[in-house]
């Protein structure tokens, strides 16, 4: 059994407990947030591309002082404490708004707008956090290896997720999906402390317990500023989040027709076919492409399938063309992209995984929904170029492709720091 296991799974005996608990700690994180996402995103087709451009500004800057105070308690507060303490911190923020809701507080489109902000906050802060652990505690070999099944718990936490969207959470009020994000979060906290209990010792990069890190709060992004390859991780998800935005507009906008409760099915039942196709994909094919053909081709087949999608979309931009092209271009996302690009920092140093790595994932993340979200919006009617939305896809068809070779050529230097190490 355990023989036909490594052939699917390419986990060794003595790494199964870790890889099982990882599994189901992403699963849970994946789960929460994709019973908030579909809701988040519903929200959306009622603002016009300017307001919600504008609600991307504000996730920016609430992002980056998110990221700013997280380095400061990491030069004062041990990891041991600091990465349950960001789980405990946001499950207690979705109670509070929840509550908040309920009371009536404040009107419930100025707190629509909130949870938009909030959960997109959310939605990369405690993600970048677990894989920061990831990198600490599995080595450079073990992460090609472990990390595409781990990534699997994201998508059978979205799956499960995206479930609970399209048949349940679309009719619960707004505050009950608060509530249950944060029970969820807080279910997570146990499996931090079998995670360090099981790895520690065997052939992981470092001991989470003994790690130390600069007292300068700044340290991280003086690193990201000095590195050269992690600019180019940078640029890479920077041209991904803009990439994205050009699919998230034109859906947003080929919706707009259709009421909130339609548009939340439609998209938790687009979530659940992404998420099909990626827990196939993790479970037999992302580890053997990245063992086979090296990071770089890895980290480029996406890109090059996205231009290929959008070129298709700008042809045909109808809502059955922009779903079945979204869950393709995810899962390409979720199963490669994101498993590949989470290996690229188990080569950097500690203060570069746990400060430079979630500057990289929100702030610059954030700083790209800004950049291209306003981007967009010049693009389109109510900018200066007056360009119609099949227009707006043929130039986010020719920026996939300039993404495409920068992905390859940030494996390669990946893959040469590999060699000389």
């Amino acid at each position: 059994m355990k023989d036909f296991l490594y052939k699917i799974t390419y986990i060794k005996a003595g790494e199964y407990k870790g890889a099982i608990t990882a599994f189901i700690f992403l699963f849970i994180l994946f789960a929460s947030y994709y019973i908030a996402k579909p809701v988040r995103d519903s929200l959306a087709s009622d603002f016009t591309d300017t307001q919600v451009s504008t609600l991307w500004t504000i996730t920016f800057f609430v992002s980056t002082g998110a990221v700013m105070f997280y380095n400061f308690l990491l030069s004062k507060i041990s990891l041991k404490k600091l990465i349950p303490a960001v789980f405990v911190f946001f499950a207690i923020s979705f109670i509070t708004l929840g509550i908040t809701l309920r009371l009536s507080v404040f009107n419930e489109i100025f707190l629509g707008k909130v949870y938009y902000v909030w959960v997109s906050v959310f939605a990369l802060f405690h993600i970048s956090v677990f894989w920061s652990f990831m990198a600490q505690i599995y080595s450079k070999k073990q992460s090609k290896r472990l990390f595409a099944f781990v990534n699997v718990g994201a998508s059978t936490g979205a799956f499960l997720g995206s479930l609970m969207g399209k048949f349940f959470v679309k009719g619960l009020p707004l505050d009950v999906v608060m509530f249950i994000v944060s029970a969820s979060l807080f279910a997570v906290l146990p499996l931090i402390r079998v995670l360090k209990a099981v790895t520690k010792g065997s052939n992981q990069a470092c001991d989470v317990e003994a790690t130390k890190l600069s007292a300068n709060p700044f340290s991280g992004l003086k690193e990201f500023i000095t590195h050269k390859r992690l600019i180019g991780i940078a640029t890479f998800l920077f041209i991904f989040v803009g990439i994205g935005t050009f699919f998230y507009m034109a859906q947003k906008n080929i919706l707009a027709d259709y009421s909130r409760p339609e548009r939340t099915e439609i998209y938790a039942t687009m979530d659940l076919w992404m998420t099909l196709s990626t827990i196939i994909l993790g479970l037999f094919a992302t580890n053997r492409i990245a063992i086979k053909f090296g990071l770089s081709m890895t980290l480029a087949l996406v890109p090059v399938l996205v231009a290929i999608s959008l070129l298709l979309l700008a042809s045909n931009p109808t809502v059955a063309m922009v779903v079945i092209l979204q869950v393709l271009r995810r899962a390409g996302n979720y199963a490669i992209t994101r498993p590949s690009r989470e290996i690229l920092f188990t080569s950097v140093d500690q203060e570069a995984r746990f400060k430079t790595k979630p500057f990289i994932d929100i702030v610059v993340y954030r700083g790209g929904d800004l950049v291209w979200a306003w981007f967009f919006v010049l693009l389109g009617a109510e900018g200066v170029f007056k360009l119609h939305l099949s227009q707006q896809l043929y130039v986010g068809a020719g920026i996939a492709v300039i993404w495409a070779f920068i992905a390859y050529f940030v494996g390669r230097q990946h893959e040469k720091a590999e060699a000389a190490s």
